[in-house]
């Protein structure tokens, strides 16, 4: 404990009468001389306060000094950090020695930096090294009675099924808006079923249901095949809902979808004359885009149906004497008895011609045989306008079907995505080649899901990242500091302070360019070897 009880004020009563009276100039050098030993770091005020110096937050840099001599010897004066701090916990340092945080801890001191570590054994090839992983999910959603972590580490029970699992992890989802809990299974006994409850061993009053309604895709039972598509194509799948899912083409066929050409134009077309397909497959369809060698016919377009009872010859015109209750054009509403029915009906002028180009726009699938198609232009059609070779305007086209090649006939989906509908449709896109046609297909969803294999490093690859060991740097013994340093201004202090006995050390220098702030680039340089 410190104390201000000072010698120097009764310096003056120690010395005798006689002395104090011939000798004022020595009394007041003695006083003096105590006056500075008392002041701050003074052997009298040292002396005095020793118990409180002891602790290193309160004691004087030249008494730090000898602790660094005795304990820190090894590290430099000109450490980056509050000194007293560091000499507190140099011993966790010490303790510490060896592992990536006392690597850490010595760089911030003595360079005020974070560094990189890399363990080149991390990539050495070994054989059969790769990690694969196979998972099974259940989607559980309410009612449920507990919350879903209380299912981890649990054993759970299917209460229709009687199928039985350890959970070993949970994930919250959002399916249709609805918070879906995904449970990971290990050491599974029986399938689980769809829209059963799921309770704990040991208390099936806490549940949970499993849903079928929406979730991650499983597989697709196709409605059209498309086509240009090849087997091994990668796919996806979207849907109204859902979104995220991957898939494979497994086979394709090349008499399955059509596509149509013009084998006979015919006459007294329009665009938008009525097509019909029929034959053995669906969702064939194609359109009218041109005409060429047109002409000119004027259709009557009196509809005869309403007048059907009106007396000829009644009245001066043919729809007088009230007998009509239908509106009808001015040419019938003047005619009377003496009038043709040519000039008595009207008509419009309406431009047809031979069908020229046709667009298929869906191709369609399952035609085992090819289809055929029908193209009628009904108000030609019904003037029985003869074509000159046999035949009648508006029903004489001839319309060809041919196969097109790469329709898909299985798949498989890889990825499962989430919140597919299993009511909604599902469009399955090439994404290996432009030139398809979109397939599209139903979606079967189901809250029991074997996930897909797969490997979670490239650890044991061939041909990869991996490299042979040499012996010097791919090796199980060797390390690397990434640091702005060059490793010749720490390569001492490591070695003599953290390196652990039987390891190599490499340098990397990352040097970071700061002259364009908006283009900062990180340069590494060759590893330097300790030597």
């Amino acid at each position: 404990m410190s104390t201000d009880k000072r010698v120097s004020n009764l310096i003056e009563q120690q010395f005798p009468d006689f002395v104090r009276d011939d000798g004022p100039n020595l009394v007041a050098f003695v006083k003096a001389y105590y006056e500075w030993s008392e002041q701050a770091n003074n052997f009298i005020e040292v002396s005095k306060n020793l118990l409180e110096y002891q602790d290193i937050d309160n004691t004087y840099d030249k008494y730090l000094e000898y602790f660094h001599r005795e304990i820190m010897n090894s590290f430099p004066r000109s450490m980056l950090v509050n000194k007293k701090l560091f000499a507190k916990h140099v011993k966790d340092l010490y303790r510490s020695r060896g592992s990536e945080l006392s690597y850490r801890l010595l760089f911030r001191v003595l360079f005020n930096e974070e560094i990189d570590f890399y363990y080149p054994g991390n990539d050495i090839l070994r054989a059969s090294d790769g990690r694969w992983v196979e998972e099974s999910v259940i989607r559980v959603s309410k009612p449920r009675t507990v919350e879903a972590s209380e299912f981890v580490g649990q054993t759970i029970e299917g209460l229709t099924s009687g199928a039985i699992a350890t959970v070993d992890k949970t994930l919250d989802t959002i399916s249709a808006g609805e918070i879906v809990n995904e449970l990971f299974l290990l050491n599974i006994v029986g399938t689980f079923e769809d829209n059963e409850k799921v309770a704990l061993q040991s208390n099936t009053s806490a549940f949970g249901t499993i849903i079928s309604i929406s979730g991650p895709l499983q597989s697709v039972n196709l409605i059209q095949g498309g086509v240009n598509h090849q087997p091994n194509d990668l796919l996806s799948f979207t849907s109204a809902s859902g979104s995220g899912a991957r898939g494979q083409v497994i086979s394709t066929a090349d008499t399955s979808a059509v596509q149509w050409s013009v084998a006979n134009g015919g006459f007294g077309y329009t665009n938008n004359a009525t097509i019909t397909i029929s034959g053995v497959g669906t969702g064939a369809q194609f359109i009218i885009n041109s005409i060429k060698d047109t002409e000119v016919i004027a259709v009557p377009d009196d509809i005869i149906q309403p007048i059907l009872n009106v007396v000829i010859n009644t009245g001066p015109t043919f729809v007088s004497a009230g007998a009509n209750t239908s509106v009808v054009s001015a040419n019938l509403a003047a005619a009377n008895v003496g009038t043709v029915i040519n000039t008595a009906l009207h008509k419009t002028n309406t431009t047809v011609g031979t069908i020229d180009v046709i667009t298929t726009t869906v191709y369609g699938s399952g035609y085992d045989t090819l289809p055929t198609a029908n193209v009628f232009e009904k108000q030609i059609a019904d003037m029985f306008i003869p074509n000159g070779f046999g035949g009648f305007k508006g029903v004489d086209a001839s319309i060809n079907a041919s196969y097109r090649p790469g329709t898909i006939v299985t798949l498989k989906v890889i990825q499962n995505g989430t919140n597919y509908n299993k009511y909604d449709v599902v469009t399955i896109e090439n994404l290996s080649r432009d030139d398809t046609e979109d397939a599209s297909g139903s979606p079967n969803v189901s809250g029991n899901i074997n996930l897909t294999g797969k490997y979670i490093d490239t650890k044991g690859f061939l041909s990869w990242n991996n490299k042979l060991q040499d012996n010097y740097y791919y090796q199980e013994f060797s390390y690397e500091i990434g640091s702005s340093e060059f490793i010749k201004a720490y390569r001492k202090l490591v070695k003599s302070i953290l390196h652990p006995t039987g390891t190599k050390m490499f340098g990397r220098v990352n040097i970071i360019n700061e002259v364009d702030s908006s283009n900062t680039s990180n340069i590494i340089f060759d590893s330097l070897t300790t030597a």
